[in-house]
């Protein structure tokens, strides 16, 4: 094997030199193409997450707006302003909720208090 003169050398070298450049170039050149995917697909799920937000929020205030309706039927029935029949299973249905709850206070309010007496001496 004949040893490489330093012109031998130096040419190899500017050629890997070149090379290597050039390959360089077409990376970055990907690089930059893999880039804009990537963009393309954030942006895609970007607009993808805001339309998703966008519909709960329409929910939302769909529900709130429900809401609000109810407790209006229920001040207007309660004014005697509003007779519906079909509405009347849900009235009662209302008025045996609220009996229970009392009923529940007064016995929470029954455990609460008792033992508390004190005796005067």
């Amino acid at each position: 094997m004949a040893k490489k003169n330093k012109q031998d050398w130096h040419d190899d070298f500017s050629n890997t030199l070149d090379e290597t450049k050039k390959r360089l170039k077409q990376f970055g050149e990907d690089l930059g193409v893999w880039a804009k995917k990537g963009e393309k697909e954030i942006v895609k799920a970007s607009q993808a997450g805001k339309a998703q937000i966008d519909i709960l929020s329409l929910n939302v205030k769909k529900e709130k707006l429900y809401y609000d309706l109810g407790k209006k039927v229920v001040a207007l029935n309660a004014k005697k302003k509003l007779g519906i029949p079909e509405l009347e299973s849900f009235w009662k249905k209302l008025r045996q909720l609220q009996k229970d709850a009392r009923k529940r206070k007064q016995a929470l309010h029954a455990v609460t208090h008792s033992g508390n007496k004190r005796k005067r001496s």
